[in-house]
């Protein structure tokens, strides 16, 4: 990307969106309502973020926990993993510390902070799918994308809302998987899009190992098909 579109990127006004969950929260408390999940959605989009690949005994940056339920889920299908949760919204970062005391939860904006740490995953649900201005979000976008990148040792993840809908609800973002995944592609020779888990939303999976066999296949995935070496 050139210097243009990195100035571009670094105009969305970030507090808006700290602002926007804020006022969920005070709408409706420590619930699923203040982070814009429909009911039933939780399941479904983080049993398909875990099948990315080996979490077990990994380490795992979740941006915009919320009020951590990732860990729940995590700690609910017996994947012990090394996880750090990071948000902008102070209520919810304050909830999520006092349900898991023993948990890494911090309030953070990795896109003003410099961060030596590396994650082995870098996860994302749900963040992008309201936009409490539309004007700069896939700039937005771009640049969090990027800076996972950036901080993932094996891969990460992002979930989104897709375009091919009948009905787009106001102040949502709904992301043409086929401009998202050009972008990916940017990054990584190795992405995997899914849109096979919901009806109206679609996942990235993005990975660092792009190494290939001599007929150009990705050596991680030809080395678990049992018989092809």
């Amino acid at each position: 990307m050139s210097h243009e579109d990195d100035e571009k990127q670094t105009s969305y006004p970030v507090g808006k969106i700290a602002d926007l969950y804020s006022t969920y929260y005070r709408m409706h408390g420590d619930s699923l309502a203040s982070l814009g999940y429909p009911k039933g959605a939780q399941d479904a989009r983080f049993r398909a973020m875990f099948q990315i690949g080996q979490l077990q005994n990994a380490s795992i940056l979740d941006v915009g926990c919320g009020f951590g339920h990732m860990l729940d889920y995590l700690r609910s299908w017996n994947i012990n993993a090394r996880y750090t949760g990071i948000d902008i919204t102070p209520p919810m970062i304050d909830i999520a510390r006092r349900k898991h005391p023993d948990a890494d939860f911090r309030l953070l904006n990795i896109l003003e902070c410099s961060l030596e740490e590396r994650w082995d995953w870098v996860f994302l649900v749900g963040a992008f799918n309201a936009a409490p201005a539309r004007e700069g979000w896939w700039e937005l976008v771009q640049q969090m994308m990027m800076k996972m990148w950036e901080l993932c040792r094996i891969g990460m993840a992002a979930d989104f809302l897709s375009s091919h809908v009948d009905f787009q609800k106001p102040g949502s973002f709904h992301a043409d998987p086929g401009q998202v995944f050009a972008f990916a592609k940017k990054l990584t020779r190795r992405v995997t899009l899914r849109h096979d888990y919901m009806a109206y939303e679609f996942m990235v999976y993005l990975y660092k190992d792009q190494d290939l066999t001599a007929n150009n296949v990705f050596t991680d995935f030809q080395s678990n098909l049992p018989g092809l070496r």
